[in-house]
């Protein structure tokens, strides 16, 4: 399986819940898709006007397909998702997102055909960006770094992607 075969089928797989956007460009640099998804979750007593709570969750993922992963690919995201990722996509140019805003994923999937860089693997396993807003208040933003290596058949990511990883290699993607 190549590359652009496994962005595709990922692609089908997320198309059912999530607007997709393809190329997307950040600052210049293009990202081969982009994954935005939202979900809304409210309780309310008799009629919807007596609303107890709400909570918005968000996801925006970020697919990239690489020969070979390198340090400066991994710091490069991560200037994305401080530059604009997180301020402009989360927050909207504000100082915090929305009211009832829970949290919102920024997840960074690479695809590699040739392999991944020692220096890389480091980098990603000890990836860590999370943000809290007002004090947990209005939510939080995490990243969550995903690598499908398919010249070593392996899945792997920072610890926040943990559970992405699990599903992923119990479904057997790779």
């Amino acid at each position: 399986m190549t590359g652009t075969e496994l962005l595709a089928q990922l692609l089908t797989s997320y198309q059912t819940s999530y607007d997709i956007e393809k190329p997307f460009d950040i600052n210049g640099d293009i990202y081969d898709a982009h994954a935005g998804f939202n979900v809304t979750s409210a309780k309310y007593v008799l009629i919807k006007k007596a609303e107890l709570w709400r909570a918005d969750c968000f996801e925006h993922a970020f697919f990239k397909c690489v020969n070979c992963l390198e340090k400066a690919d991994i710091d490069k995201f991560s200037r994305h998702v401080e530059e604009y990722i997180e301020p402009e996509l989360v927050r909207g140019g504000k100082s915090c997102p929305e009211k009832d805003h829970m949290y919102t994923f920024m997840t960074g999937i690479f695809i590699c055909d040739e392999g991944v860089s020692e220096e890389a693997k480091r980098a990603v396993k000890k990836y860590r960006y999370l943000k809290n807003y007002r004090f947990g208040i209005r939510g939080y933003s995490e990243v969550r770094l995903l690598v499908f290596d398919l010249k070593e058949k392996k899945i792997f990511g920072n610890q926040a992607a943990r559970e992405m990883v699990k599903g992923y290699t119990k479904a057997g993607v790779i």
